[in-house]
Formats: structure tokens, C-alpha cells, sequence
């Protein structure tokens, strides 16, 4: 005989047999935290993809830094695929049921602290590889300062900021402006040793001295990358784009801390 399927019958007293209480089984939201975690590697190859877009690579940035960076930027990836081949090489011990329980676990904890050595190493050699970078794009950045012009630099900027001492905010917004300049001041500015000791002979404290400096620093390299000189704008672009590259960073920390078990 032919299967007769039942059917639901209005009529019939809601909740029995013939006409149940239809039930929405909502399905279970994701775990934000399992997300934001898959999502990491994502994030790696996308800060990564805008730093190599954003950076100049042409033969107007040395050759010393274009190696440092594309070095960091691989040790940076390197941490991803070193995490995920890991995690499941030890998932592999903790479910291989030919071994002892006790076996299972010493070879997965040795496999994952294994490659928190690694990773830590390729994280540890990107970190090394941009602070050089940083600090050589910044030199190739500044405008240079000539000797000849050394001293009326020195007294324009004394004439500039002399009423302002004592007024850090209004010290710091001349200084600003004058780190965009392209001419003898704006070189002078971004001396950070000459700015340093400036700032310490005007009784700038060093936490004032050190945030002042930042800002310079940040003008300088804005006005580089928008320069006319193709070897200081080669500089100051990349130097721009590095932020990309400390975000990839630390994005493959968070990947390496999550996928390895560290606290």
C-alpha cells in the first residue's frame, strides 16, 4: 500500500497530533570569538597585499630597504602556515587512536611548542627587519640641511617658536607646520637629534618632547611622499605604507597566540 502521509488538520484542538504547535528552531549564532579568529588570516594577507600596493619598490628607495621589508613581510606570513600546520599536526597526535593517551598529548604539546619557537623567531625577525627600515626611511625621507644654511635655519626657527615656549599645544602646531616645509627650517625640524635637544633647552618635558617629535616625524614623511624628489617620496610612501605591514603583524600575533595555545 501506498505510505499515507499525515497532514495538519485546522481544525483539530492546537497542540495535538492533527494540528501541532509549529515550532522555529533558530539556528545557533556563530562564536564571535571563533570567528574573529578564522578571520585573522584573511587579515595578514589583506594588510600585507595594501603595503606592497602602497610602498614604492622602484630603484629610488635602496635596495638595503626593499630587501628588510619584503624579508619582514614573508616572516610575517610565515607565522600563518606555521600556526595551521601545527595546530593540525597536534590534532593529528590527539586523535590517533593507535597511540597511548599519554603519547598522544607529549607529541602534540611538542608540536605546538615547536612552532611556537618558530613563529616567535619569524615574528621576532620582522619586528627587527622594520625598525631598521623605519629608521632608514625616515633619514631618506627628511629634507638635508646644508651647513651654509645651518645658522639662519637655526635663527628663523627661534624667531617662529620664541613666543610660544612655555605653551606646549601652540609649540607643538608651529613645529607641526614647520616640519611640512621642504626649505632650511623645515630640514632643521626634522633633525630629531637638533629637535630633541631644542625641545629640552626650552624646558619641554619628555613625555611633552617625545609626543611633539612623533608629530613631526609623521609631517616629515607626509611631505616626503607628496615631495618632488622622486628618492624622498620613494621613501616617505613606503614609510606610509609600513603602518600596513605593523597591522599584518599584529594580526599574525593574535593568529600564532590563538591557534598555539600561549596565554
Amino acid at each position: 500500500m501506498p505510505e499515507i502521509t499525515p497532514t495538519s488538520n485546522s481544525m483539530a484542538p492546537v497542540g495535538s497530533e492533527e494540528n501541532p504547535i509549529p515550532v522555529n528552531v533558530k539556528p545557533e549564532a556563530p562564536d564571535p570569538v571563533v570567528t574573529a579568529i578564522a578571520a585573522l588570516p584573511g587579515a595578514v594577507s589583506r594588510h600585507t597585499a595594501a603595503f606592497r600596493n602602497s610602498a614604492d619598490y622602484s630603484a629610488n628607495l635602496p635596495a638595503d630597504i626593499r630587501q628588510a621589508l619584503s624579508a619582514a613581510s614573508s616572516a610575517i606570513e610565515s607565522t600563518i602556515t606555521t600556526a595551521e600546520q601545527a595546530r593540525e599536526r597536534a590534532d593529528g597526535f590527539r586523535n590517533d587512536i593507535r597511540l597511548y593517551p599519554e603519547g598522544r598529548e607529549v607529541l602534540a604539546s611538542e608540536a605546538m611548542k615547536t612552532a611556537q619557537e618558530a613563529a616567535g623567531e619569524s615574528l621576532a625577525d620582522a619586528d627587527a627587519r622594520i625598525t631598521v627600515a623605519d629608521a632608514l626611511l625616515y633619514e631618506a625621507a627628511r629634507p638635508t640641511l646644508s651647513a651654509a644654511d645651518g645658522m639662519t635655519a637655526r635663527a628663523d626657527l627661534q624667531m617662529l617658536t620664541q613666543r610660544h615656549v612655555g605653551n606646549s599645544g601652540a609649540l607643538a602646531d608651529v613645529l607641526k607646520r614647520a616640519a611640512q616645509r621642504n626649505d632650511a627650517v623645515g630640514a632643521l625640524v626634522a633633525n630629531s637629534t637638533y629637535l630633541t635637544d631644542f625641545l629640552a633647552a626650552n624646558g619641554v618635558d619628555s613625555v611633552t618632547s617625545s609626543a611633539i617629535l612623533t608629530l613631526v616625524r609623521a609631517e616629515v614623511t607626509r611631505a616626503a611622499a607628496n615631495s618632488g624628489d622622486p628618492k624622498r617620496a620613494a621613501a616617505g610612501r613606503t614609510s606610509l605604507a609600513v603602518t600596513e605591514l605593523k597591522r599584518a603583524r599584529a594580526a599574525a600575533t593574535n593568529y600564532k597566540r590563538h591557534m598555539l595555545g600561549e596565554k
